[in-house]
């Protein structure tokens, strides 16, 4: 597992048991706060990037080359 993963997992637990010690309102503060930074966490370290399709060979990639087969064809 990587270290920032470890390290956010024990300021989460940290964080909600200081918010337990002072009580269920502060508890329930801590756990809106965590789940607000674990959401910005993941929006951050999210690779944005979409994914290169595989070309396969003989398979069209596009619908001009599907309709040019077509029209190639006897």
């Amino acid at each position: 597992m990587r270290l920032s993963v470890v390290l956010l997992l024990c300021s989460l637990a940290g964080i909600l048991g200081g918010g337990a010690l002072l009580g269920l309102p502060a508890l329930g503060a801590c756990l809106i706060f965590d789940s607000v930074m674990v959401g910005l966490y993941g929006l951050i370290t999210h690779d944005w990037r979409l994914p290169q399709p595989v070309p396969l060979h003989g398979v069209p990639q596009s619908v001009e080359q599907i309709f040019d087969r077509v029209r190639a064809a006897p």
